[in-house]
């Protein structure tokens, strides 16, 4: 896709967005930024899977918002600039980098987006477990929409986010190495997201004032391009 397409296309579906209320203003203009990067560089595939993570992760937020449930950063459902930057700019620099180097640019891609469908899936299929979750560092209880707290609901409802994703970029042709990839750094940047929440993040009491739910966000999804890298590159020493 040329560059003024890209745009056009990241453009509409932004403002789209911000009518539906996912987006806030300036989660509309980052918005176009990640999408359009997504869309120059891999095309209708990249553009897929990142459509199927911002419709589901929007509506999965607001049926928790209807529900009464509280999102863990806060903010709600209406996705502002840092939020969109920190679940997509990964994806975006995987997608600019399939030019010159494939073999690390759909991975990086593919598991970023994995990563953060994961985590996404997690938080709010898992705010209706019935039961309180556990710290994921220590396994005490903690009250619901504590940071670090895992439910084995939620962490079914990550792998499936993971597995989804996968699933959309074999119907977009991407092939097995990748998929895999993205499935297992899917699952590792969500439990990196909870790790870090759990440990030094600003809103769990952590001494790092600076890391906020946003920035653990952006290392879990940057775990997941970094994992599933790894993983497609390993697969082609077989």
């Amino acid at each position: 896709m040329t560059p003024l397409a890209a745009i056009a296309a990241a453009g509409a579906l932004a403002v789209a967005a911000q009518l539906l209320g996912w987006l806030t203003r300036g989660g509309a203009v980052m918005a176009v930024i990640v999408g359009s990067a997504v869309l120059a560089g891999s095309g209708a595939a990249g553009g897929l899977m990142l459509g199927v993570f911002v419709v589901s992760g929007s509506a999965l937020t607001r049926w928790s918002e209807r529900s009464g449930l509280v999102a863990d950063d806060g903010k709600g459902s209406t996705r502002d600039a840092m939020q969109v930057a920190a679940n997509g700019l990964w994806a975006a620099l995987g997608a600019l980098a399939i030019a010159k180097a494939p073999v690390v640019g759909w991975p990086a891609l593919t598991g970023a987006l994995a990563a953060a469908q994961a985590d996404t899936w997690a938080t709010e299929i898992g705010a209706r477990s019935s039961a309180l979750p556990r710290l994921i560092t220590t396994g005490r209880r903690v009250p619901r929409g504590a940071s670090g707290g895992v439910t084995l609901l939620g962490t079914a409802g990550g792998v499936a986010g993971a597995a989804v994703m996968a699933l959309v970029g074999r119907s977009a042709g991407l092939p097995p190495s990748v998929l895999a990839g993205a499935v297992i750094g899917g699952i590792v940047g969500m439990h990196v997201d909870s790790l870090l929440g759990a440990t030094v993040q600003a809103e769990s009491g952590g001494r790092w004032t600076w890391c906020t739910n946003d920035v653990v966000n952006f290392a879990g999804t940057g775990s997941g391009a970094i994992v599933a890298t790894a993983f497609a590159w390993f697969w082609t020493l077989r």
